[in-house]
């Protein structure tokens, strides 16, 4: 796959899910209290890994990867991944937030690709930037760095979140189920 497609079926399937998310926000319970912070710091991992490549010291990541296999695999993890997140919001239903928050009347959800993993948005959307990683680089190396570096530390907020709001399911839930990949953690 060429350079320049690999680039624009990347970016074509993130503003697809990115368009997804955004409509589908607008049925989901409201959440207990606010989380306004925790919004404006992805907002800000976002747009600094969009920045990053621009530095100079960083300019020789700003290009996509010149190997036509490189594109493919990177563009296939990506569409991968990102079929997992959608699947996982879907299944979420109302209960999906962007932040660690606890919805009014929240439901425990087991179901779908919750029954391998725990947090398998986070889990999708990190195997899609690693593929976009792969395939167009520059911003995405370091949005894999960055969110990877935040949804590692929103898988512990998540579970003791959720361990507070349902102790006895959520902890058995946690026992019989992985984290981000399956049969490993």
């Amino acid at each position: 796959m060429s350079p320049a497609v690999a680039v624009r079926i990347n970016e074509a399937l993130w503003l697809i899910v990115v368009v997804y998310l955004t409509a589908s926000a607008a049925g989901v319970k409201p959440e207990t209290r606010g989380h306004l912070t925790q919004s404006y710091g992805l907002l800000a991992a976002i747009v600094a890994a969009f920045l990053l490549p621009r530095l100079p010291v960083f300019r020789f990541l700003d290009t996509p990867a010149s190997n036509p296999v490189a594109g493919a695999l990177g563009t296939v993890l990506c569409a991968a991944g990102l079929a997992v997140l959608v699947w996982a919001r879907r299944h979420l239903g109302r209960n999906w937030s962007q932040t660690v928050a606890v919805k009014q009347g929240h439901e425990l959800v087991t179901s779908g690709p919750y029954r391998c993993v725990r947090h398998p948005m986070y889990a999708g959307g990190l195997v899609a930037c690693a593929g976009s990683a792969i395939a167009v680089r520059g911003p995405w190396i370091f949005l894999l760095i960055i969110l990877g570096t935040l949804f590692f530390g929103r898988v512990g907020a998540e579970d003791r979140l959720m361990a507070r709001q349902f102790p006895a399911e959520y902890a058995a839930y946690k026992n019989r189920t992985k984290a981000l990949i399956p049969f490993v953690w």
